[in-house]
């Protein structure tokens, strides 16, 4: 696994499995252990890893189980809860080894993964409306899933090569999932300000640029709303296809009978008044509007593994 995982301090666990996991090498091992892997060894595997997770209840346990509770709301039973945890960790687990297997073994055909990437035919529409505009399409991602694999595999399905802006200054762990990332037909960029640059122009040349919209990075992190609270996640990335007028377009990918769907929202007209920070908070709300309905859609197959709110550790 990649999560970066930020402990908390009432747990006492300082560094714990975020240093562990941004070492690179378990990261690794796992991709070499999975690439070998049958699937009925790799679920297995990937399921006891879900238990270990819920038995012994690492910081990763606590900043997950906080961020899913915002998800489903005060109401919700502590059983039920524990429940939707333990789907949320044993989906992660799989989601990872069904990467590292299909990505191992060079397998560049979304559709003979194992399980196969689909998009929807309306999603695939909305993708070829946007291109076929001219004015470039730029598409934000929710963290659910396999969103990797889907990564891969939505480029495959796409005609043009698109860039993916990512974390800036990854650590060893996700340099290395940048690397898988890069098999399909899309460049990982991490975010500098020549990045920025490129899918600006990129985007002016009626190019595709993607980019996940709800993990918070820490510096730069603003306060908005989000499921009804104030949360701190990225906001910047609102300006790229403000200042170029492309259209965007959310997508999410989930889990279900045996593939992982990719589907998306019809391309979104950005509001450009002339009042920019206005103009931003309402292309926002519109924006994380429509992440909330994947999350809630889908809850545990939301990958978050860092507080997105402030009392996150509180948990």
């Amino acid at each position: 696994m990649s999560p970066d995982v930020s402990p908390s301090p009432e747990r006492g666990a300082k560094g714990g499995l975020k240093t562990f996991l941004t070492k690179g090498w378990p990261t690794r091992l796992g991709f070499s252990l999975g690439k070998y892997l049958p699937s009925r060894l790799g679920n297995i595997i990937a399921n006891l890893a879900a238990r270990l997770i819920v038995t012994f209840k690492p910081d990763v346990y606590w900043t997950t189980r906080a961020n899913l509770r915002h998800v489903l709301g005060g109401a919700i039973s502590e059983d039920e809860l524990d429940r939707s945890l333990h789907r949320l960790f044993r989906n992660a687990a799989r989601s990872y080894y069904e990467l590292f297997h299909n990505v191992g073994r060079g397998i560049l055909d979304a559709d003979a993964f194992e399980p196969p990437v689909r998009m929807s035919p309306e999603t695939k529409a909305y993708i070829e409306e946007g291109i076929a505009s001219g004015r470039g399409l730029m598409i934000l991602g929710a963290h659910i899933s396999n969103f990797d694999l889907a990564l891969i595999g939505l480029s495959l399905h796409i005609p043009v090569e698109m860039q993916a802006l990512s974390l800036a200054e990854p650590p060893p762990g996700f340099e290395f999932f940048n690397q898988l990332r890069e098999q399909g037909n899309v460049l990982i960029t991490p975010i500098t300000p020549r990045s920025l640059r490129d899918a600006m122009v990129r985007l002016r040349q009626g190019g595709v640029v993607l980019t996940g919209v709800e993990r918070p990075i820490g510096e730069g992190d603003e306060p908005v709303e989000f499921f009804g609270a104030t949360a701190h996640i990225p906001t910047g990335y609102v300006r790229l296809p403000m200042r170029t007028d492309s259209l965007v377009m959310t997508i999410a990918a989930h889990y279900e009978d045996g593939a992982y769907d990719v589907v998306g929202n019809p391309p979104l007209e950005m509001v450009r008044t002339g009042d920019t920070e206005a103009d931003a908070a309402v292309n926002l709300r519109h924006i994380l509007g429509e992440i909330e309905t994947f999350v809630r859609r889908w809850p545990d197959q939301w990958m978050m593994f860092v507080p997105v709110w402030q009392d996150t550790d509180k948990e």
